[in-house]
């Protein structure tokens, strides 16, 4: 058993063989891309604010239909416009479901599938 060594009251030094048993039992972490990542965030920030204007949101407590983004993504890119255009159906603001699309498809493209 290795020993642990007390050198002040809020300080612990463990023994380099303790450490590497820690390191073992870890999942190794995928690491992301802090810019893609920001980029998503504001993207997702976008669409909602879009959407609660879309569907004429006037405080928070209103509902509206979410969007995922990753959802978006994975619809296949010939009928995007299409899907969105099904979903955003009820909106409350038809005549401005065409721009809506048309800027997230735009964004769309400079983001990596995850």
């Amino acid at each position: 058993m290795a020993s642990a060594e007390v050198s002040s009251p809020t300080k612990v030094k463990f023994d380099a063989e303790d450490v590497d048993k820690v390191r073992a039992r870890q999942p190794p972490t995928q690491r992301y891309d802090r810019k893609e990542v920001q980029k998503r965030l504001d993207i997702e920030q976008w669409m909602d604010d879009q959407l609660r204007i879309l569907f004429g949101c006037q405080n928070d407590s209103d509902s509206y239909p979410e969007l995922d983004l990753d959802d978006v993504m994975k619809i296949e890119e010939s009928s995007r416009e299409q899907k969105l255009q099904d979903y955003l159906r009820d909106c409350k603001q038809p005549s401005e479901v065409p721009e809506f699309i048309k800027q997230l498809l735009e964004k769309l493209q400079s983001v990596k599938p995850s």
